[in-house]
């Protein structure tokens, strides 16, 4: 549970555009940790959907943190019950979010073609 001194922060970070300092915070890193723990570091989509294991650095945020910056520090939510925070791999996390991977338009066309024959 996030405090009203550290929502009222976060707040802010979000209005500015500075969110990411959010993840600098003691009580994110702690609880990313208890999460990746509580998910033996094992990517949840992958586990749910593929049926594979694939390991997990990254905690996601099932409710968005601009959304719902009140749930910023919850593993779940306390109106639904269900998970708010998960463990997830870097390819999920894209796939949940897609805008945030930076398109990189090629600098300058080669020099010659390449030929493989």
């Amino acid at each position: 549970m996030i405090s009203a001194t550290r929502l009222h922060q976060l707040v802010g970070l979000i209005q500015a555009g500075r969110e990411a300092r959010f993840y600098d915070w003691p009580e994110w890193q702690a609880v990313r940790e208890e999460v990746l723990r509580l998910d033996k570091r094992e990517c949840v989509l992958c586990r749910q959907r593929r049926h594979r294991y694939r390991p997990a650095k990254i905690v996601h945020h099932v409710k968005h943190l601009r959304d719902r910056p009140d749930l910023a520090l919850s593993v779940t939510d306390p109106d639904t019950g269900e998970r708010q925070l998960v463990s997830v791999c870097k390819k999920c996390h894209e796939e949940l979010h897609p805008e945030s991977q930076r398109q990189f338009r090629q600098r300058c066309l080669p020099l010659t073609p390449e030929r493989w024959d």
